[in-house]
């Protein structure tokens, strides 16, 4: 497997639920509607909603070619198992083959404080 992209980022839970209260707009406008509804039911969402705002940072730093890619374009599910992938869509197949790649995988990890995300672009 040859590495083509790799990027990390680490989001501050307690800012991005300042960024949630201060804009209504805000989680249609960074996150997907099946991620709103994952996260809004879980037991703690801020910390599944800061998982995933990583995840996006991340793919949009490991991918670097397309500035203009909205948040909410990246969308990370669950697989059977509970690994989180991101979604293949036009989007996402898009960035990758302008890296010539054809695989995102991602990590996620997080404290109480805060959330981090890899992603590897092969």
């Amino acid at each position: 497997m040859m590495i083509l992209g790799i990027g990390i980022d680490i989001c501050d839970i307690a800012k991005l639920k300042r960024a949630i209260r201060a804009r209504e707009s805000f989680l249609r406008r960074v996150f997907s509607e099946n991620e709103i509804r994952y996260c809004s039911g879980k037991k703690d969402p801020l910390l599944h909603y800061a998982g995933r705002f990583a995840v996006k940072e991340a793919f949009i730093k490991a991918v670097s070619v397309d500035k203009s890619m909205r948040l909410n374009e990246v969308e990370t599910q669950n697989d059977k198992n509970g690994k989180p992938e991101i979604i293949m869509n036009a989007v996402i197949r898009a960035a990758l083959k302008k890296k010539s790649a054809k695989r995102a995988m991602i990590s996620i990890t997080h404290t109480k404080t805060a959330a981090a995300a890899v992603c590897v672009i092969s």
